[in-house]
């Protein structure tokens, strides 16, 4: 699953556009104050060899396990690991959670058959988190709570057809069911309203309004994402978003 950006609901929070420049102090120098001048010159010359190096060196650094742990943060453009490794039927049927934590989903339309959901939430950078595993669901832990009257968010890994958990998610149709099995059993059935294939971007972003409310004013929904389109190798990502809204039935 690519980038994709949710809406950003706190107000003191700055953004890149938003952030200013220092404003640099004009400097007066007095012919008595030469000596102080020059070995600040020469202490300005061995910080600044000191300062290229430390860049440099980040530089070579910015990825690696070094640099993971002392940011301990995910910026955007850098690549995040993934595991592409196919669940067993054991694990599938070992796994648990909370028991009123979402615990499988399943859209028979797709063949789409217990894929594990685990909790999601927003990364440092703004973006909506995926799952660690290509065929497992990410359900964003601050949207609501399956069977209940408010938005569901779930995401997960798709783009290449049949690969990861919605590899397949784009053949979804209008009043195919998604079902969702809860951690102590319960079952909820949703019914696809609409679908929407969004550009990577501001098209994307300005949809996830959108994709956070119900298509049918106060009825529990659910709101499905996955990527979708040309693959860019440059960004390693996909060209666009596809987004599924479906109402609680």
């Amino acid at each position: 699953m690519g980038k994709i950006i949710t809406p950003n609901i706190n107000k003191n929070k700055v953004t890149p556009e938003e952030m200013k420049l220092p404003t640099w102090r004009k400097l007066h120098f007095k012919v008595s104050h030469i000596i102080g001048i020059i070995v600040l010159l020469l202490a300005t010359v061995f910080f600044g060899r000191v300062a290229i190096w430390e860049h440099a060196y980040l530089n070579r650094m910015e990825g690696s396990e070094r640099a993971t742990s002392s940011l301990n943060t995910n910026t955007e453009g850098t690549e995040e690991e993934v595991d592409k490794t196919i669940p067993t039927e054991t694990e599938i049927s070992e796994y648990t959670v909370a028991a009123d934590r979402p615990r499988y989903l399943n859209i028979p339309s797709i063949k789409l058959d217990r894929a594990r959901i685990t909790e999601v939430g927003i990364k440092p950078n703004g973006e909506l988190g995926t799952p660690y595993n290509i065929y497992d669901i990410g359900w964003y832990n601050e949207s609501g709570l399956p069977g209940s009257n408010k938005v569901s968010v779930m995401d997960a890994h798709g783009g290449a057809p049949g690969i990861g958990a919605f590899g397949s998610l784009t053949n979804i149709k209008r009043n195919d069911e998604i079902k969702i099995e809860m951690g102590d059993g319960r079952e909820f059935t949703y019914l696809v309203v609409d679908t929407a294939t969004k550009a990577l971007g501001e098209e994307a972003n300005n949809y996830m309004v959108t994709a956070f409310e119900s298509p049918e004013a106060d009825k529990g929904s659910l709101t499905l994402i996955t990527c979708t389109g040309l693959y860019w190798s440059t960004s390693q990502t996909y060209s666009h978003r596809f987004f599924v809204r479906a109402v609680l039935k």
